[in-house]
């Protein structure tokens, strides 16, 4: 197993290079006017030109060690983990090709480095050439850069980022260090407490292969959701149709599809306005599963940064009232940012202190929880988390989860509806959680609903799947207040080790 404690190499790149002067014209609006000051005369303000490859190929490699000390040894988000590398300032003079390429190196160091850790390799660049080789089915000019540095022949790499299973995955590791002797067990990509905490996955082949099944997709990059709010969805798909982008629409939500991970949107008339989103599709689900009616009250508790409340808006075709509290101001203003921007009014953003609902008790038609998790869901996105998240902070995650789906049930009126939503697997976040809070609220029930990606019906408890339904790990509950307290408490529906599917 790899050394967790163990720091990387302060390697730098052997020659960064410098970046290119000057700049191109900002591209038209999408009126096809350029922006004018109020004198009128037009502002021709330069946008920043790419760097070469060269040059972005020794910056990856100059900032990556830094980064990796500051996700493995601090806890620091990627994001913000590179842009302390290379400054602020830095991060807006580079193209948005450019940006993507830094991102994507070194997401995918960070989602190989446990089994990179190990091999002790020498040149940083090397270890993103191993980590890009594993995570990508091609091979670019700079990835052929690190190849070249570090003295290997760029015509001889195997690139392994769309195997199948983790035995071709395997392949490539092997190949890398042709000679050697490799682990290659498919854990150590993880922390160690993921195998204690991971649940039986759905299926009919044996739990061994259910779970490599599950860990293979988590290690997949993720998939690319948008969602229509405000509009007729057909009028969206046949937009991105006209500017050259395929949207595979999911069968039974018609406004989420998915696109190519590299589909720009920025140009899109849909994007600009807030019609068109990105949003993960379990994200996506889970409106469906609260299933408001319009003209609802609903109070929206939470991580959802304000996604959760617009679906809901538009379950409720903009009418009722949605109120969203956040704890922390940074959260609520980027969450205000995107209500502003899109077509619904009918969603109110307040900081909230965590104390008591934004109400009088039992005054909401609904309340949707999505409390903070250990975030298994969000590994393909943010692969950093599976580093940041440590075995002893799952009591206190819990713990509090626990409080604030107590604290939300008070809110919900005799008949209403409780929906409970975590991005993740484990038990104790999930199924073990609902169970307990069913036995301490004997007023309360599971609330049977239609599987939102699928046929049939659940029992008011779903797991989503991402080597299932391509999206992220996402655990939703429907629960609904009976007028008086139930007799007994409900009875459990599913096994101790057998999650809901």
């Amino acid at each position: 197993m790899p050394r967790r404690d163990s720091r990387p190499p302060r390697h730098r790149s052997s020659s960064p290079g410098s970046k290119p002067p000057g700049g191109r014209p900002r591209p038209k609006t999408a009126s096809g006017d350029r922006p004018k000051p109020p004198g009128g005369r037009p502002t021709f303000k330069t946008a920043p030109r790419g760097k070469t490859m060269p040059v972005l190929a020794g910056l990856i490699a100059t900032i990556a060690p830094k980064v990796l000390r500051d996700v493995l040894d601090r806890g620091k988000r990627l994001e913000s983990a590179i842009v302390d590398a290379q400054g602020d300032e830095a991060k807006k003079k580079s193209t948005r090709s450019d940006r993507m390429m830094i991102n994507r190196s070194l997401a995918s160091l960070v989602r190989w480095w446990g089994w990179i850790e190990p091999l002790k390799l020498v040149h940083v660049e090397e270890q993103l050439l191993l980590a890009w080789l594993l995570d990508a089915p091609d091979l670019p000019a700079v990835p052929r850069l690190w190849a070249s540095r570090s003295g290997r022949d760029p015509s001889r790499l195997f690139s392994g980022g769309d195997a199948p299973n983790w035995t071709a995955r395997a392949e490539t590791l092997k190949r890398f260090v042709a000679g050697r002797t490799v682990a290659a067990d498919p854990w150590m990509p993880f922390p160690n407490w993921l195998r204690d905490e991971l649940p039986l996955p759905p299926g009919e082949e044996s739990a061994k292969i259910r779970k490599l099944h599950f860990l293979h997709a988590v290690q997949a990059p993720p998939s690319l959701w948008v969602a229509v709010r405000g509009r007729p969805p057909k009028d969206v798909w046949n937009e991105l149709h006209e500017d050259g982008l395929k949207p595979w629409v999911q069968r039974k939500i018609e406004s989420a599809a998915r696109l190519e991970r590299d589909a720009d949107l920025r140009r899109l008339e849909s994007f600009q306005t807030g019609s068109l989103l990105v949003e993960d599709l379990g994200s996506q689900a889970v409106a469906k599963v609260c299933d408001p009616d319009p003209g609802e009250r609903w109070w929206d508790v939470g991580d959802g940064a304000g996604l959760f409340a617009l679906g809901l808006a538009d379950e409720m075709a903009g009418k009722g009232t949605i109120i969203s509290t956040f704890e922390h101001e940074p959260s609520r203003l980027s969450a205000v940012k995107r209500l502003r921007s899109s077509p619904y009014t009918n969603v109110a953003a307040k900081t909230w202190d965590g104390r008591r609902p934004p109400g009088k008790p039992e005054s909401f038609d609904g309340v949707l929880v999505a409390p903070p998790s250990s975030g298994v869901g969000s590994w393909r996105r943010h692969p950093e988390v599976r580093w940041i998240i440590k075995a002893d902070q799952l009591p206190e995650l819990v713990a509090r989860q626990k409080k604030l789906l107590a604290l939300a049930a008070t809110a919900v009126r005799p008949g209403g509806t409780l929906v409970y939503t975590v991005g993740t697997v484990t038990l104790r976040e999930t199924q073990g959680l609902i169970n307990e809070f069913l036995e301490e609220s004997p007023d309360f029930r599971l609330d049977p609903f239609p599987h939102p990606l699928e046929d049939g019906e659940t029992t008011g408890m779903l797991q989503l799947w991402p080597q299932t339904h391509d999206c992220e790990a996402r655990f939703i509950a429907r629960l609904v207040r009976t007028a008086k307290p139930s007799a007994t408490p409900p009875t459990r529906t599913t096994g101790k080790n057998q999650p809901p599917s």
